[in-house]
This record gives structure tokens, sequence and C-alpha cells, in this order.
């Protein structure tokens, strides 16, 4: 998961938890709705100023919106890239010896 879809998850929730809409958030930080809605579809990322000013209305730590661990979306996509990467690392070591297996066949 990259640090923006993060800071994202992060902006959104922490934005919902301080009953903002988009537009009240874009009104509280002077911008405009289509700024914070295409920092939360992705489009385009805040500088560290507007960060700050976002973490100071939705009064968290600035560190709060880059936490993997700052709402749930972002806890289960973690969760879900690491259950990825066990069931991938178990895959390729049961295969490992099958490819052997040919490999040797193959140069018979």
């Amino acid at each position: 998961m990259t640090i923006q879809k993060i800071f994202i998850n992060n902006l959104k929730s922490f934005r919902k938890r301080a009953n903002l809409t988009q537009s009240g958030l874009s009104i509280q930080i002077d911008k405009s709705y289509n700024y914070i809605n295409g920092i939360e579809c992705g489009a385009s990322f805040p500088p560290p100023t507007v960060i700050d000013k976002i973490a100071e209305v939705l009064k968290i730590q600035t560190s709060q919106l880059f936490d993997i661990n700052g709402c749930e979306q972002n806890i289960i996509n973690s969760n879900k890239d690491d259950f990825i990467n066990m069931i991938s690392t178990r895959i390729v070591e049961q295969l490992k010896p099958i490819i052997k297996e040919i490999l040797s066949e193959e140069i018979k």
C-alpha cells in the first residue's frame, strides 16, 4: 500500500469522525471542494503546509494522517497485503520441487 493511499484513507476517516464533508473541510482550510475531492480521489497530493492545516482542522497530529494503523481501512488493506505475501511465499515453496522435477525430466 502506498503512502498516498494510507494518507487518503486516513484523511477520509478522520474527516468523517470530525463530522465534516469534503465541502466543510475545504471551507475550513480555505480551498475549493474540488481540491479536497482531488486529494481523496488520488488525483493530487497536498503540500506539507496544507497537510498541517488539515491536521489542525481535524484536531489530530499530522503524523496520524500517515499512520498505517490510523484507520480501519488501512489495517484491513495492510493485513490483506501481509496475507497475500504469506500465501504467495507458501505457493512458491510448494512449487519449487515440482519445477525442479520438470526441469530434471526436460534435461534428460
